[in-house]
């Protein structure tokens, strides 16, 4: 009795075994379908710093955050007492030029009529020396006479030339000084919403400093991140669903309209950079298909659906 029970029980033991070996073999792993991404909402384009061309101090803010504002118009004011105690001086010096230029201008006029009279008087001469009326003495001192008063036109006419040389270098300043007077009123370079104004009036402002953050009037978008693992399965036009961060129920739908060609750091919502793992993510840009109100910068998870 104790062998038969011993070889009933080896015999239910590989059945045992071998109905776990089957059932694992006969287990299938379903394909991922969706990733998952996790992005923010963004102006297409992308929001701009505005940086200033200038330094100085601010006296004026034309804006305030959450103004709409179009092409050209003022945004901030710089202190511009030196610039126009520049174009002041540069001016001064315009019209002294001019009224220079049409000194010498008129004292060539002159010059011209006594030389047409010097000429004359030369040729008189000369038709009388030939009828022997005068000496050649008389025609050699009105010939030196006619040379000199054209060398003078010759010398006068170059230093006209000089003086427009001069004032064509004072109008290219004058426009320089007019430039740098422009600069110290800080407009918008296209239509926008004021994000966010950094200085104060009466604060200064440091050239290439950024002073002023613009969203673009352009439609929003989803700049998203996606892991290195689904980057091969990527391909623009598929659909996404777009959640709020915590939020279950989708708030839009989109497609992807770009990705990005290589694998970068992560670098959306990162933390100390601490991460256990040094896994890279693809960069993708995805439409929103409707006004959902969402906010700039708002973090969003994008489930991609896979082709």
């Amino acid at each position: 009795m104790k062998k038969l029970f011993i070889g009933c029980f080896l015999i239910l033991l590989l059945v045992g075994c071998g109905n776990k070996t089957e059932n694992r073999v006969s287990v299938e792993v379903s394909p991922v379908t969706v990733a998952v991404g996790i992005g923010k909402i963004v102006p297409q384009g992308g929001v701009s710093k505005l940086a200033s061309p200038v330094a100085g101090i601010v006296v004026e803010i034309a804006v305030a955050t959450g103004d709409k504002v179009k092409s050209g118009d003022l945004l901030l004011t710089l202190d511009n007492t030196d610039a126009l105690l520049a174009l002041s001086e540069i001016n001064s010096r315009l019209v002294t030029q001019q009224k220079s230029i049409q000194s010498a201008e008129l004292m060539k006029e002159q010059g011209l009529t006594r030389l047409r009279e010097k000429e004359r008087k030369l040729n008189d001469a000369r038709e009388l020396f030939d009828a022997g009326a005068v000496t050649g003495e008389n025609v050699r001192n009105l010939q030196n006479d006619y040379d000199l008063e054209k060398q003078g036109q010759e010398k006068l006419q170059n230093d006209i030339l000089l003086q427009e040389s001069q004032l064509r270098e004072i109008v290219s300043q004058k426009n320089m000084r007019s430039e740098e007077l422009s600069r110290t009123s800080l407009r918008a370079p296209m239509d926008g919403i004021v994000l966010d104004v950094l200085p104060k009036k009466g604060e200064a402002v440091n050239r290439y400093e950024t002073y002023m953050m613009l969203a673009p009037d352009a439609p929003l978008i989803v700049q998203a991140e996606i892991d290195e693992m689904f980057s091969n399965r990527l391909a623009l036009g598929q659909s996404c669903e777009i959640r709020v961060a915590g939020n279950p129920q989708p708030v839009a739908q989109g497609k992807i309209l770009s990705i990005s060609p290589d694998l970068k750091k992560k670098s959306l919502f990162s933390d100390s950079g601490q991460d256990l793992q040094d896994r890279r993510v693809r960069e993708i840009e995805i439409s929103i298909d409707k006004d959902t109100n969402l906010l700039i910068d708002t973090k969003v998870e994008c489930m991609i659906h896979l082709n």
